[in-house]
């Protein structure tokens, strides 16, 4: 009836018998005892410690009272007995006396360490980023390291907040050692880092804090415009310092894309004279760093190179461009060497001819990963490691070379714009806004007036222009509107609104959004806000489903009455709501929004997408023709799109006011 060690605990540690078990406050000590004979049994425990200056240990025992054999006893330990080393033991005792202790058979004492002394606050130091003072650091992006140190030897674990972010904990290899953590400033200002250290026993140190001062994300390292004048011999540089030299495939004089800032570009002619470059070596692989181009490809049955960076007799430090998978479907793609020789390729997209496309690749060698992003959304992601070492290239715009270090490939078919290169991660809300087209408004209706001509009532565009008319019951109300000063009501019963035009193409990028309330609290029958469709389905329907008191929106994959779809689901809700339904084709995504925030996604292939070219429906959807689940609502705030909003675009639309710009 010896006491196993392996069922003795140390508030809720195992016994050690080698290494004291740390602890800040009186520990419990609990112990599983057994008789042979299946006879209840009680515990005896025993503490002893040995107090300085004195040769002998004291000790002190408590006895518990019975319980069934098998049973757990345990005793909290009184705070008479001082801070340091303890050790203990226990044994068990039944109708026939005590049985040995648990230290007997050479088994050894358990022990503990009581510490109830709080560890100093810790040290904090930064080659990359000074402690206040006047200097605002480089940071947005990167991955400045700090170091945490502390005098005391039993520290096990540094606890750490910056700015906002939820608190961390880092452990040094040994206790009482350093360690070094590396964080990403998200946005420039002031942060506070704040460490603690804590020691074995839990006693957590007073913080440290250190503050930050950061400085506005850094600019590109290289840059190439490519809207030089026609007939140049050279791309000027933006910055980096080298202009890119063109062959003599490349021309240049043509437009960039509509809707951004890019005023020009190149036309490549996919030959093997078709390319420019730079000589300058502007990334280093294996270390943190982004690269973009606006891309319009004429040619997509073959992989083409946008952008890239090549090593001298070696393969490219990186390429940004278009592939074609086994499955024969274009995409677009970002590859980097990988330590095996080979490389890693993230792709996505969906790459069209004639179509101007925005690609950035990152590479994050601390999160150790590669993203490419399409029109400013990530398009795919994977796990990434480049070896250091990689032989540092000039910058090809329009080729690389091939895994043999000696031929060109992948030459550009098509038009390039505004080549940049980082050295750090660029973030996902400035790859939206790099790459986002300010679309083009096809329609919006405000919804504050109505006008009756040639016999037919309707609620006039921005422009004054295109009406969507009004049948059945439906009519301006002027006394509680959602948006301005009017909304358009209708009562379920056979009213609706058409735009008699063809709004958008939905074979392309783009978005709708409308301002609903719902009459009744959730309706059982279903109910469309809007739609439009062709002869026997509706490229997209936007509407209320009473069986489930939700919203979705249906996407058909062709104009047949038994087309697949695609369904994307927003929850129910009291009061006013705006709706935004979107697809973007170079990404391959539909997308719902509720109220500014994304509900739900979806992959959606270019094939699947076909163009609606009946009138827009609001408040009925129905197979394209129109005359089902017709809305008992209001409506307001009614636009369209070709092109994809923005999210902050669309977040600006949630909200309570009108914007006749946007």
């Amino acid at each position: 009836m010896r006491p196993s060690l392996d069922r003795l605990t140390t508030e809720g540690s195992p016994c050690d018998v080698v290494t004291p078990t740390p602890v800040r406050v009186a520990p419990t000590l609990r112990a599983v005892l057994s008789d042979p004979d299946g006879d209840p049994v009680s515990a005896e425990f025993e503490v002893s410690r040995t107090t300085e200056g004195s040769e002998s240990p004291s000790g002190l025992r408590f006895s518990t009272g019975a319980k069934t054999s098998g049973s757990q006893f345990s005793w909290t330990v009184p705070d008479t007995v001082p801070d340091g080393p303890v050790s203990w033991r226990v044994r068990a005792k039944d109708a026939d006396g005590y049985g040995p202790w648990s230290d007997s058979a050479e088994q050894g004492w358990c022990r503990y360490l009581k510490d109830t002394q709080v560890p100093p606050a810790p040290g904090v130091a930064s080659p990359d980023v000074p402690d206040g003072g006047d200097e605002w650091a480089d940071a947005v992006g990167r991955h400045p390291a700090f170091t945490f140190t502390s005098a005391a030897p039993d520290v096990v674990e540094y606890r750490y907040t910056f700015g906002a972010e939820a608190a961390r904990t880092a452990r040094p290899e040994e206790p009482g050692g350093p360690v070094t953590v590396r964080l990403s400033p998200s946005s420039p200002g002031v942060k506070i880092l704040e460490v603690q250290a804590r020691d074995g026993a839990g006693n957590l140190s007073a913080p440290t804090r250190y503050t930050l001062r950061i400085a506005s994300p850094a600019d590109s390292v290289a840059r190439w415009k490519l809207d030089d004048a026609a007939g140049s011999q050279a791309a000027a540089e933006a910055s980096g310092g080298q202009s890119a030299w063109a062959g003599q495939g490349v021309t240049f004089g043509a437009e960039g894309p509509t809707g951004t800032s890019v005023t020009g570009a190149a036309t490549l002619g996919g030959e093997y004279d078709g390319w420019l470059r730079a000589e300058v070596e502007a990334a280093d692989p294996a270390k943190t760093f982004a690269v973009s181009a606006w891309v319009r490809p004429e040619d997509v049955d073959r992989g083409m190179t946008a952008v890239s960076q090549t090593g001298f007799i070696a393969p490219s430090d990186y390429a940004l461009g278009t592939a074609v998978g086994e499955d024969g479907q274009p995409s677009f793609t970002f590859s980097l060497p990988d330590a095996s020789g080979g490389a890693t390729r993230v792709t996505g997209g969906a790459p069209t001819p004639g179509e101007w496309a925005h690609l950035m690749g990152v590479y994050d060698p601390v999160a150790g990963s590669a993203r490419l992003y399409v029109d400013g959304a990530l398009a795919a992601s994977a796990d990434a490691a480049v070896p250091d070492g990689l032989p540092l290239g000039y910058v090809e715009i329009g080729r690389e070379l091939e895994s043999d270090g000696l031929h060109w490939t992948g030459n550009w078919h098509g038009d390039l714009a505004d080549v940049r290169v980082w050295d750090r991660v660029v973030l996902p809300e400035e790859i939206a806004d790099l790459g986002h087209r300010t679309p083009q408004r096809t329609g919006y209706w405000a919804m504050n007036t109505v006008r009756t001509e040639e016999g037919s009532t309707g609620t006039p565009d921005a422009w004054g222009q295109q009406s969507l008319l009004l049948y059945g019951d439906a009519h301006l109300d002027t006394t509680d509107p959602l948006a301005g000063e009017g909304s358009i009501s209708l009562d379920g019963d056979g009213d609706h609104l058409d735009s008699d035009g063809h709004q958008v193409d939905t074979a392309r990028s783009y978005t709708v959004t409308a301002r609903v309330r719902l009459h009744q609290w959730a309706p059982e029958q279903d109910m469309a806000l809007f739609a439009q469709g062709g002869d026997e389905a509706d490229a997209f329907t936007l509407r209320y489903r009473g069986s489930g008191a939700g919203w979705e929106a249906v996407f058909a994959h062709g104009d047949t009455s038994d087309a697949a779809t695609t369904t994307l689901t927003a929850p129910y809700g009291d009061g006013a709501h705006t709706f935004a339904v979107q697809y973007d084709d170079k990404a391959g995504e539909v997308r719902l929004f509720q109220d500014g925030v994304r509900t739900d996604s979806a992959p959606y292939a270019a094939a699947d997408a076909w163009d609606a070219y009946r009138a827009l429906q609001v408040g009925r959807d129905g197979a394209g023709r129109g005359g089902d689940h017709h809305l008992d609502g209001d409506v307001d705030e009614v636009r369209t799109y070709a092109g994809v909003l923005s999210a902050t675009e669309i977040r600006t639309l949630a909200g309570p006011e009108e914007h006749p710009d946007l």
